[in-house]
């Protein structure tokens, strides 16, 4: 009776430590793409403020036509140039579930085009 009462409790305590490891998972996995996502209300800047609008906006339409997609949770600017003061390219960066970059994406006047996919590179 008493290894059945074993049995038991190690089997509640085993089900109660991978109910935790699946919760601490779960907010791991998605606490990353609340911090990294771009808001663009934080630039200064009201040309640059629109660039990035611009750029975030040809981004998602140039990714958003593939299964790539279902990966992505969110985006940021690494860095706009410019030029005299008028924004010519942006790099944007798409970020997959556990904050890891998934892809490096060009975005100026004439569009968007990935430039590299960073997650799976051969």
């Amino acid at each position: 009776m008493a290894k059945r009462t074993k049995r038991i409790i190690s089997y509640k305590v085993r089900k109660g430590i991978f109910k935790l490891v699946v919760l601490i998972i779960g907010i791991w996995a998605f606490l990353p793409s609340q911090l990294l996502q771009t808001n663009v209300q934080n630039l200064e800047d009201g040309k640059i403020r629109d660039f990035a609008t611009y750029a975030l906006d040809k981004t998602a339409g140039t990714i958003g036509n593939t299964i790539d997609q279902l990966l992505i949770v969110s985006y940021g600017i690494e860095s706009i140039e410019e030029v005299d003061g008028e924004p010519l390219s942006s790099v944007i960066v798409a970020y997959t579930a556990f904050g890891l970059p998934y892809a490096e994406i060009i975005a100026d006047e004439n569009g968007a085009y990935i430039n590299k996919k960073l997650l799976f590179q051969k």
